[in-house]
């Protein structure tokens, strides 16, 4: 489906994957592979338009997710853990789909419900014994990928706008995301008090963002940030990413509260993260001589020496001379008594 679209609002696209040429004002997007014309659609992120039924549940899910990892998500344990596995299955069944559908696409109310179903088998697996370890890497990672992203958001097209290096904001993101999986592994309190905040504001500013700017501010930037399908270069490259002043507002100042509402945990929540499980993910570098559910087993020679009636081997022979000398002392006394009796018998 061919777009008319000023040519300029897409001379800069840099896109191995597609040929874009202009033909009297209209702009004819081709595969470089087949050389066929890829028929363009709307670019959708399934969130809807205005406070449509995808937009209203899109917006509850964000701040009913996002405000118990923001303000308690340190103490939700298996909660937390199965919203971390839950968020991750989500945003990556939605970038495959985003990416993978064609001209024509799915309703929006359709491509909501499937993400949040998908997000839904991903929570149960997170409350599960076998989820834990994964749920808390997870949300170390998730953390620093929330940071990332919205340091990426902050500005019109991107951080870094320049089409040649849209690869650049990625790096950011990817670095961001490594650091904070790093932190939960070094220091595991400090990783998943930051990974719970960063993500709860970031979902919490997206459900303001969507209920204040609807789908031209933040959505559209995240849309705009991950949507690389062929399918929608037209609709993706020409409507760009141009935030509202509020959207950048908000933004910035949820980067700046994820600080505090980490600490604010931290104080509140004095406990290990995991009641049972103290020690997660700290095992996986520490060397333990013996399993923490079991006791250790003391050797012989330890058997001897705790008990208080008995002596090792090695110090009961090396006690018996003084034994021995203790025990002749009595003797040696009686016999100079009787030596000095015979000598007082002489003399009278």
């Amino acid at each position: 489906m061919a777009q008319t679209t000023p040519i300029h609002q897409l001379q800069h696209l840099q896109d191995p994957n597609v040929i874009v040429t202009n033909k009297n004002g209209t702009v004819v997007v081709y595969s470089p592979l087949t050389g066929n014309e890829i028929p363009q659609g709307l670019a959708t992120d399934g969130s809807g338009s205005g406070f449509s039924l995808p937009a209203v549940l899109w917006i509850a899910f964000s701040f009913t997710v996002g405000v118990p990892l923001m303000l308690a998500g340190f103490r939700g344990w298996r909660l937390t853990t199965g919203a971390a596995i839950g968020l991750s299955v989500a945003v990556t069944s939605w970038s495959v789909f985003v990416n993978t559908l064609d001209n024509v696409g799915i309703s929006d109310i359709t491509l909501t419900a499937l993400v949040l179903v998908l997000f839904c088998f991903g929570f149960i697996f997170g409350l599960l014994e076998v989820g834990r370890m994964v749920g808390l890497l997870q949300l170390g990672i998730q953390g620093g990928l929330a940071i990332g992203i919205r340091i990426v958001l902050l500005r019109n097209l991107l951080l870094v706008p320049e089409p040649a290096a849209f690869f650049v904001n990625w790096l950011l993101v990817a670095f961001c995301g490594l650091a904070s999986a790093v932190l939960v592994i070094w220091k595991q309190r400090a990783g998943l008090l930051l990974g719970s905040a960063s993500v709860g504001t970031f979902l919490c500013v997206l459900g303001t963002d969507l209920a204040v700017n609807q789908q031209s501010g933040m959505s559209r930037g995240l849309r705009y940030l991950i949507d690389r399908n062929s399918y929608h270069v037209v609709d993706t490259t020409s409507n760009g990413y141009f935030p509202p002043t509020g959207t950048l507002v908000m933004i910035a100042l949820s980067i700046a509260l994820t600080p505090a509402f980490a600490y604010a945990q931290h104080r509140f929540f004095k406990g290990p993260f995991c009641p049972v499980h103290d020690d997660d993910i700290e095992s996986l570098h520490a060397s333990n001589e013996f399993p923490h559910d079991e006791e250790p087993k003391p050797s012989g020679e330890e058997t001897l020496s705790s008990s208080p009636n008995s002596l090792p081997v090695s110090a009961l022979s090396q006690s018996m001379p003084l034994l021995k000398d203790c025990c002749s002392i009595p003797a040696a006394t009686e016999k100079v008594r009787t030596t000095e009796g015979d000598a007082i018998a002489n003399d009278s």
